[in-house]
């Protein structure tokens, strides 16, 4: 029974209506006290219930010394529903053509200020820098630096992956971790034999991710306070991704490949 009352549920039926129905098909009319009795609906509640189901074309009202209710048959019910349906869809489809001249009028009253976001908590930039690795078409350029909004795994993640598999190029730049020089040769190898065209700097300037040539992520430390929460600015401006784009390349010159890097600082992997 419970499984007919999801079914139920799931076209556009409250859980109190969905228990009523399937009890009022159970017999040919029932009073609204051993409706109350059957489904464990409160008895205040039970003719509301009854009064949805009789305009949505589920049941109807026996006149009589004591009130009962019998249920439509379920062929004509979900007929009547599904004209409903019809009708509501028909109003959805005209409704994009009645509102898009007010949203073509909003669209030359934009801030100057609309096309920058600001993400403060970890949560909110790992979110952000997911959607815009799924959303980009071309490449990715990256400068990467401690500290870290995602975890430090050895493993690219899988959005990055998913990005990558429909030919988005990543190249990163990461500045070298020296507490931990070994693990951070590993994970830059493991990055790089995954597809992720990898080099290292011993310094950057700026955490940095590019998408494309139209937007931009970055977020610097806070000199005052570097134990403050990252706080990242979001820019879509194709004039600021081209700077950043030429700004990536030239540390890109100047960036140590992986091998290279791993050769340099002698370490065994």
């Amino acid at each position: 029974m419970q499984k007919l009352v999801s079914k139920l549920v799931e076209i556009g039926l409250t859980e109190n209506e969905a228990k009523v129905y399937t009890c009022l098909l159970q017999k040919s009319n029932f009073t609204a006290t051993e409706l109350a009795r059957c489904t464990q609906v409160n008895r205040s509640r039970i003719y509301t219930v009854l009064q949805c189901l009789i305009e949505k074309g589920f049941c109807i009202e026996k006149l009589g010394r004591v009130k009962k209710y019998q249920a439509i048959k379920p062929e004509d019910a979900f007929s009547k529903l599904k004209e409903d349906q019809e009708k509501l869809i028909h109003k959805i489809d005209s409704l994009p053509k009645l509102l898009h001249p007010i949203y073509k009028k909003q669209q030359g009253n934009s801030s100057p200020l609309d096309f920058i976001e600001v993400y403060g908590t970890p949560s909110s930039i790992i979110k952000k820098h997911h959607t815009l690795e799924l959303e980009s078409k071309k490449f990715v350029l990256s400068f990467c630096k401690k500290p870290y909004a995602m975890t430090n795994e050895l493993n690219i993640h899988k959005e990055q992956e998913a990005s990558m598999q429909t030919g988005v190029i990543y190249k990163s730049i990461f500045e070298v971790e020296k507490k931990d020089i070994v693990f951070f040769a590993r994970r830059m190898k493991n990055f790089e034999d995954q597809g992720e065209e990898i080099k290292v700097a011993y310094h950057l300037p700026i955490k940095l991710h590019v998408f494309d040539d139209q937007i931009v992520m970055f977020s610097m430390t806070n000199k005052f306070n570097p134990t403050e929460k990252l706080t990242y600015l979001v820019i879509e401006h194709s004039d600021l991704a081209e700077a950043l784009i030429t700004t990536f390349y030239k540390y890109w010159s100047k960036a140590i490949p992986v091998t290279e890097f791993i050769k340099k600082e002698k370490i065994k992997l």
